[in-house]
């Protein structure tokens, strides 16, 4: 499944609002509540950086499961057999 950064900052700006409602019904200074919201952010970011790449490594393994493994090589006539276009097959040869 895809990461959804939109969805993802909803969840986190909903989630922060009410942390920021119990800190300031509880006497916290607005400094220290910006501070925590200022780490949060960052810790936020360096998550959805993770995210995004680790979906894009799973999209890449996912395709290159679709695709039929590769024939291994160990001679020359094993590559020249491998050869599909008929021109640089010809000028291989030569």
């Amino acid at each position: 499944m895809a990461y959804n950064h939109g969805k993802e900052e909803r969840k986190w700006r909903l989630w922060k609002e009410a942390e920021e409602k119990i800190l300031r019904e509880h006497g916290v200074d607005e400094r220290t509540i910006e501070e925590i919201r200022t780490y949060d952010r960052v810790d936020f970011n360096s998550n959805r950086r993770f995210y995004r790449w680790t979906n894009n490594v799973a999209e890449y393994l996912e395709e290159m499961s679709d695709t039929p493994p590769q024939k291994e090589v160990f001679t020359v006539t094993d590559l020249l057999n491998a050869i599909e276009n008929k021109n640089l097959y010809q000028m291989l040869l030569r």
